[in-house]
């Protein structure tokens, strides 16, 4: 691979500058031998031909690999380090039936939703985390800096999730303050929640929050709404009752007097729910004048290493050789100095060639500049088809939710042959065929990965959820079933992260399955 192909062309003259040199010799000789006799001629040229051979051979060769250094060989993929700076986020969203009341449109949960994708859109740099909470609270999705991951998780999370019904918010702020590692320093909690509080009391865990921002954002209106029941086809059939359904139908509504004493207790901030954005956009300003921690080395995408300095040495050692040989058997001329001295002015004014397109759309898709990152790759396109390109390209259009574009950009870097990165290529079409519903094209991805690397624990794991989706979807109008909510981005979090995503998974699908096999514990206040 070239930096800039275009300049090898400038081997094209290599044959005419021999032919010359050549020529130049014959003519030089022709006319010594014009002004001295054969044998004198002989006897003083014989040393110089060889010299002149060996110099002209090494300024050609001075000429090649200058050309090859310039045009910019790379080979072997790297990958770009950047030290990450941000505020980690856990976000508590409450998914108890109270927060499925109309007061606010759609309702409770789903504007909620939307609030905190606009934020996760806003606060570009932060780690996210994210817990759910009814009657008991659960870890959802560990804190992460890879945003697409995090949306993967919020888009799944359902009222589901949680088999306990009621509203614990104490037990929340408790399983959010543990989401957080113990390295870190700069850490907010955001609660969404109507604040009815059904089980336990706030106030005992709001000692153990130190150094812990807890902003909260009160969903739904003082005046507040009845309950929906719906049928499976979505239609509202009833509204919930008191006393285990035996008493009067209940009006859910704000209680922002705990909402309010958590928020200043802490340091934090309340925000009452608004139909526009500024209570969002608010908090992002805090948030972003909070000291940021060092998150670490992180990395800006995958390149190919540049090796211009290989043939730039060579080139330099002809050189080098043209320039000594005189000097060695003491017979310098200003003619013999002139092309040493003529290529050593170009190699050291010479300037290096500025950053690729290709670095610079590393570095914006690191920062999360996806539309700067889209715009570099289509650039470096313009001038070279290369295989990471495609593939950052995709993953550029893969967090920008392009998926149709990302999957055209994965194919056409699988059509180069040799390639590092296969395996994770492979990976994150599975992952994007996944994420489009194509659990078919996903498996099969996931199992391409795997024949590039079989220790790869990520796409077995993947593999069987693409595979168990395919099943569910094979299946009669009944419903999907019971489905795994979790799909992971390769490289994007660290060991850690991985193990605790699996065992959030296998905790979901074991709490789903104690809802179906176990009775539910008979309480009155169950919203």
């Amino acid at each position: 691979m070239w930096e800039n192909p275009n300049i090898l062309i400038a081997l094209l003259a290599v044959p005419f500058i021999i032919l010359l040199l050549v020529f130049e010799h014959f003519k030089r000789k022709a006319t010594c031998m014009k002004y001295a006799s054969k044998q004198a001629f002989s006897l003083l040229s014989s040393e110089n031909t060889r010299i002149n051979i060996i110099r002209r051979v090494s300024l050609v060769f001075a000429y090649i690999f200058f050309v090859l250094a310039l045009a910019g060989p790379r080979w072997g993929l790297i990958t770009t380090k950047v030290e990450e700076r941000g505020v980690s986020i856990v976000i508590a969203l409450d998914v108890s039936a109270s927060m499925f009341c109309e007061d606010i449109k759609p309702n409770r949960f789903k504007a909620s939703m939307e609030k905190i994708k606009i934020l996760a859109s806003i606060l570009k740099a932060e780690k996210f985390g994210l817990v759910g909470f009814a009657g008991k609270a659960f870890t959802v999705c560990p804190v992460t800096g890879d945003i697409s991951s995090f949306q993967v998780f919020l888009n799944e999370i359902d009222a589901d999730v949680i088999p306990y019904p009621g509203t614990d918010i104490a037990d929340a702020l408790k399983k959010a303050k543990e989401s957080f590692a113990k390295d870190m320093n700069s850490k907010v909690i955001i609660l969404f929640t109507d604040g009815e509080n059904l089980q336990g009391n706030p106030e005992t865990i709001l000692p153990t929050l130190k150094g812990i921002n807890v902003f909260v954002v009160g969903v739904g209106t003082p005046e507040g709404e009845p309950i929906p029941i719906r049928d499976e086809a979505g239609n509202i059939k009833e509204y919930k009752k008191g006393d285990g359904g035996r008493g009067e139908t209940v009006i859910s509504r704000l209680d922002e007097t705990m909402l309010l004493k958590i928020a200043n207790s802490t340091g934090g901030k309340y925000f009452p729910y608004t139909s526009a954005n500024s209570d969002i956009e608010r908090m992002a300003d805090d948030i972003n004048s909070m000291e940021k921690d060092k998150f670490g080395s992180e990395s800006a995408g995958n390149s190919l290493e540049k090796r211009y300095y290989i043939p730039l040495t060579a080139a330099f050692f002809f050189v080098f050789l043209d320039f000594i040989l005189p000097f060695v058997f003491r017979k310098k001329t200003i003619y013999d100095s002139f092309g040493a001295l003529a290529i050593l002015i170009i190699f050291f004014t010479a300037r290096p060639s500025q950053a690729s397109n290709l670095s610079k759309g590393n570095r914006a898709f690191k920062n999360k500049d996806y539309f700067k990152a889209e715009k570099c790759y289509k650039k470096e396109l313009e001038k070279k088809s290369e295989p990471e390109i495609y593939y950052n390209l995709g993953n550029t259009y893969y967090c920008e939710q392009k998926n149709d574009e990302a999957e055209k950009q994965y194919k056409k870097a699988s059509t180069f042959g040799d390639i590092d990165f296969k395996g994770d290529l492979f990976y994150n079409m599975g992952n994007n065929y996944y994420r489009k519903g194509d659990f078919g094209a996903s498996a099969e991805s996931y199992r391409r990965a795997l024949s590039v690397n079989p220790s790869d624990e990520d796409a077995l794991h993947n593999l069987e959820l693409a595979l168990k989706k395919k099943r569910d979807k094979n299946k009669s109008d009944k419903g999907a079933g019971s489905q795994n909510k979790d799909k992971k981005k390769k490289g994007s979090m660290s060991k850690e992260d991985i193990e605790r995503l699996l065992n959030v998974v296998g905790n979901m699908e074991k709490n789903k399955n104690k809802k179906r096999q176990e009775k539910m514990p008979d309480v009155r206040k169950d919203w």
